[in-house]
């Protein structure tokens, strides 16, 4: 309910209050009249009935004028104040008041702006002395920026469930497909989840490596495996915890590398030995090959080693690894690994991770196919190298079928075959019969570490720092709370505004453009945008062209809605979706569910409606009306984008009077936008 109509539901109340106890009165003096007295008393009544009606009518009409003056004089500039002066300490020191009303209310405004102006003083003053003693900080923590920006290597930092707070470029461009003919359907940016990007099992073993080394106490603690992207890169990883004073993990470090063009320089080198191999067996068959084929497997075994120097490849102990295997395998897929000859004090030079699932794999397929839920493992250590041999009882199995498993997928990872190959690991298939499999032997390689070269990279230029980092990112996202009771300023928002065809959903008009950016941390991060045009496969009226500037010539060759809503239905997870009568733009999404299969339930907030929350003496709530009263600069108004910037930085500025009024938590707002009368409107 408004002011106006409290105002006047009490003064409606009251007059019929008078009207109750003037009527009993009346009536109690009625009864008490002789009937001489009760008709002289007709008799008059009858007589100036015109006269009294006009008298009744003329003390209504003076009542109401003086309502009304009261009201608009005295009451109603007294509730714009506030909301004005909310404006002033809250949101925009520049604004000012301008009311008209009685002498009283006019001097009010003027001692208000007056303080209004010391108050802005004083904050200009306050904000020159804060920018003059960082100025010099700003240039070393610029500088900082830049070289973390330009480190040879992508580095993501995340807080322990998984968040991101830091990325550099290298790691941006590494997540970002090279090719954007289909857009990208991952992103990464501050407050997304890393699990988006990486699979969630990679980063708990990773997790669990380093909190089993910091319980050993170990001094030097990380994690490394390799896995595939959606890039269609592979890439080596990193993980080092970042422990607080209690030396407990509050966070992560993932230091990456991209090692595809690696695994083609080996792919390329063992193709050109193998042939190599045939040409020598061709050429010098007449002669003693044994000498030759030795020094030629030395010289190739040396090639292939450096070709793969530059993998991750880490030096784990023999006894440990197979504990590992034959704990999980068990665990995982209730088979029993019987393991012997397991005394080898050695290690084997692998990445545990990959190495791990792809042995679990193999079990688990030899079980499915053998029909067996056990199996021997025989270590073995011939020159340089460890040998795991793989029997089980005298089943014999269809060899096309062993050979079959080799391009399978591995969950996350690449194909089994593929698998082994970064782990500079071969298979062998043992046969008695033809074209049948009576065991499996794969062999490693031990002993030294792989030496990882170092590439020159161009000089790093100090800039202007990045919206690549948030520290303050540690300090928030506990899973366990409800996000309709946490706070406004810690929640995560994509900010969106869509342009159509026309206005009216339902009646076949279409989206022509989405644009978006995301506040998270209370921060608007400008670089975490989404913004594409749509092919809406129908004209664009001429109406509409004016008010966004898109013709169809510059849609038609864009991809339609079904293509671009799965996209970003991905921009938006784990935000709550924020928008200026986003009421339209969520029906024109809504009208889409069918043919995409896209369904947006996250919650949703809409500045028109907070605005007509926080100030319901005002009549325009539109953006420019909003924007110029919260003294916010409209850049790109009309275009998707620039009407979601916009909107985020109204947003923010509201946050605070949403606060000083009492609304704190999203299911504050939420509650309190229900009860305008903007929540009416429907589309």
């Amino acid at each position: 309910m408004t002011q106006t109509n409290r105002f006047w539901k009490f003064v409606f109340t009251s007059a019929l209050g008078i009207f109750l106890m003037g009527a009993s009165l009346l009536t109690f003096i009625w009864f008490r009249l002789s009937p001489g007295q009760e008709g002289l008393l007709l008799t008059i009544g009858q007589e100036n009935i015109y006269p009294l009606l006009w008298l009744a009518f003329l003390i209504i009409g003076s009542f109401w004028v003086i309502f009304d003056i009261t009201y608009n004089t005295y009451i109603r500039p007294l509730k714009r104040m506030s909301a004005e002066a909310g404006v002033i300490y809250a949101s925009n020191p520049s604004h000012r008041i301008n009311i008209k009303g009685s002498k009283d209310i006019t001097t009010l405004s003027r001692v208000i702006n007056d303080f209004a102006d010391l108050f802005e003083n004083l904050n200009k003053t306050i904000t020159e002395q804060i920018l003059a003693a960082r100025k010099e900080t700003e240039k070393e923590r610029n500088l900082l920026a830049a070289i973390m920006s330009e480190l040879p290597h992508g580095v993501i930092i995340c807080n322990k469930s998984g968040r991101i707070l830091l990325f550099n470029s290298l790691a941006k461009k590494l997540f970002t497909p090279r090719t954007t003919a289909h857009g990208a359907e991952n992103f990464i940016g501050l407050g997304r989840s890393i699990f988006h990007l990486l699979d969630k099992n990679l980063i708990a073993h990773a997790i669990g490596e380093i909190s089993e080394q910091l319980s050993n106490q170990k001094t030097s603690v990380g994690s490394f495996f390799i896995t595939p992207i959606y890039t269609g890169d592979l890439i080596s990883v990193e993980a080092i915890p970042i422990l607080d004073k209690d030396t407990a993990m509050t966070g992560f470090i993932l230091a990456i590398q991209d090692i595809s063009p690696d695994i083609q320089k080996y792919e390329t080198i063992d193709t050109q030995l193998a042939t190599f191999q045939t040409t020598l067996e061709t050429e010098l068959s007449g002669i003693n090959f044994d000498r030759v084929e030795k020094r030629y497997n030395q010289v190739s075994t040396i090639i292939r080693d450096l070709s793969l120097s530059r993998l991750p490849l880490t030096t784990l102990n023999l006894k440990n690894f197979l504990r590992t295997l034959q704990k999980k395998t068990g665990h995982e897929c209730d088979i029993r690994i019987n393991i012997f000859n397991d005394h080898w004090n050695t290690r084997i030079l692998a990445d545990a991770y990959s190495l791990t699932r792809a042995f679990i794999f193999l079990f688990k397929n030899l079980s499915r196919i053998l029909a067996q839920s056990e199996f021997n493992l025989v270590i073995s250590h011939p020159a340089n190298a460890i040998g795991f041999a793989i029997s089980w009882d005298e089943t014999i199995c269809q060899l096309v079928d062993i050979e079959n498993l080799m391009h399978q997928r591995i969950n996350a990872l690449p194909g089994f075959a593929y698998v082994l190959k970064f782990n500079n690991a071969r298979i062998e298939f043992l046969s008695s019969i033809k074209d049948t499999c009576s065991g499996v032997n794969i062999f490693t390689k031990a002993g030294k570490k792989s030496l990882i070269s170092i590439q020159q990279r161009a000089p790093v230029m100090a800039g202007s720092r990045p919206e690549f980092y948030d520290f303050d990112l540690f300090n928030v996202d506990n899973p366990s709370k409800n996000l309709l009771d946490t706070a406004l300023k810690e929640i995560s928002y994509t900010v969106f505004d869509t342009e159509t065809t026309g206005l009216n959903p339902d009646g076949g008009d279409e989206i022509v453009s989405i644009g978006a950016v995301r506040i998270v941390n209370n921060r608007i991060v400008y670089q975490d945008f989404f913004e594409e045009l749509v092919n809406p496969n129908r004209n664009i009226p001429m109406a509409s062209y004016r008010i966004h500037g898109i013709n169809y010539e510059m849609v038609m060759e864009k991809e339609p809605i079904e293509r671009v809503l799965p996209r970003f239905r991905q921009f938006t997870a784990d935000t709550v979706l924020l928008g200026h009568n986003i009421a339209f733009d969520m029906k024109m999404l809504k009208v889409k569910e069918k043919s995409t299969g896209i369904r947006f339930n996250t919650p949703t907030l809409d500045t028109l409606l907070l605005s007509a929350v926080l100030h319901p003496v005002h009549e325009q709530h539109d953006i420019e009306n909003i924007a110029k009263r919260l003294g916010v600069n409209i850049i790109g108004r009309h275009t998707a984008l620039g009407d979601a910037i916009t909107t985020a930085q109204i947003f923010k500025r509201l946050i605070p009077i949403l606060n000083s009024n009492g609304i704190l938590t999203l299911k504050d707002a939420l509650t309190a936008s229900k009860k305008t009368y903007y929540a009416r409107l429907k589309y």
